[in-house]
């Protein structure tokens, strides 16, 4: 009987045991799990994410031909290193860890020569964490990122991309340094800003009164920040140079705001609104991808803003602001002219 082994039943384990005992269409396949809390792997055994919850990880590989790491980043060193004595010759082993360098590098030094490793990072997850918020479609249509390690297979980098076929999600081929560098800026970048603004806003002397005004902007904004810490950390302390690198820029992207903002004019602060409104826009409506946003999101060309939707918006917005401009004139203009009577 054909066995595949998940070490880590969480959200991402559990969710890879449900859609490959719904969907694979390997006969008799057979799906284990392990986790370092046997509890877990027992309610992962319970929702029907996999057919048994197996205690010891090295007893969970024997006779795998693929075993699925999707335990924390940091987890993932000592996982190789558990289970490299008891992998079967020529099981493929792949993961589902958020950075990709350092734990190419530890599948180097932990994982046996006639083991091929296939790094692998689902984009698609939860906050919440755990089992019990598994879902069979979690990975439906999502981008699943493939990293092969330099010694891996033809045949294992196949069954990886089967794999994430089963999951019904689209693959997408990097290096690992490209990969980290691409992510610390969609994905981490998001985190840390997220963990910055409930901070700031939580240590605010009004924090209790802000609290229960806070609604749907602040929430979704703010919604990484409840990302599980073990998560959070290991992805930190594992792509720390690049986060620090885009917090940087987002730092200059701050500070920009902040002196489009300083224009008492506000026209300047319009257009960079406008075109980033327009920008974001086409993006949600698919511009993905280099060919898509060259044809679909390129810049509103200025000269023509008067033709445009940018231009009629700018217009329009310039004629408010310059009618309360004006109003305000004529107020301050009547107040001067009362208090010379009086």
């Amino acid at each position: 009987m054909p066995r595949i082994a998940i070490i880590g039943t969480g959200l991402i384990g559990a969710s890879i045991g449900l859609r490959l005992r719904e969907k694979s269409e390997i006969k008799d396949l057979e799906v284990v799990g392990a986790d370092r809390e046997f509890d877990i792997a027992k309610r992962a055994e319970k929702i029907g994410a996999i057919d048994s919850a197996i205690r010891d990880p090295r007893r969970a590989v024997s006779d795998a031909s693929l075993v699925i790491l999707a335990t924390p980043v940091l987890s993932l060193r000592g996982a190789m290193a558990d289970i490299a004595p008891a992998l079967e010759e020529g099981a493929i082993v792949t993961d589902t860890g958020s950075t990709k360098t350092e734990v190419i590098a530890w599948a180097g030094r932990e994982l046996p020569d006639e083991n091929s490793f296939v790094g692998g990072h689902p984009m698609a997850g939860k906050t919440d964490a755990g089992p019990s918020f598994a879902e069979s479609n979690l990975f439906e249509g999502a981008r699943w990122v493939i990293v092969p390690s330099r010694h891996a297979s033809e045949g294992a980098v196949r069954t990886v991309r089967n794999l994430v076929e089963t999951m019904g999600a689209t693959e997408m081929f990097m290096d690992a340094e490209e990969h980290d560098a691409y992510v610390a800026a969609i994905s981490h970048l998001p985190l840390m800003a997220a963990t910055a603004m409930f901070t700031m806003t939580r240590d605010s002397e009004a924090w209790p009164e802000m609290s229960k005004l806070a609604a749907g902007g602040f929430n979704d904004t703010t919604r990484l920040a409840g990302t599980e810490a073990n998560v959070a950390f290991d992805i930190a302390v594992t792509n720390r140079t690049q986060i620090v690198h885009w917090l940087e820029r987002y730092r200059e992207a701050l500070a920009d705001l902040q002196e489009r903002l300083s224009d008492e004019e506000g026209e300047d602060l319009f257009r960079h609104m406008a075109q980033t409104s327009w920008d974001y826009t086409s993006y949600r409506e698919g511009a993905t991808g280099r060919e898509e946003i060259d044809q679909k999101a390129s810049p509103m060309p200025r000269a023509e803003l008067g033709n445009l939707f940018m231009g009629e918006a700018l217009a329009s917005k310039m004629r408010e602001l310059t009618a309360a401009s004006e109003e305000r004139l004529r107020e301050l203009d009547r107040e001067e002219r009362l208090t010379r009577r009086e």
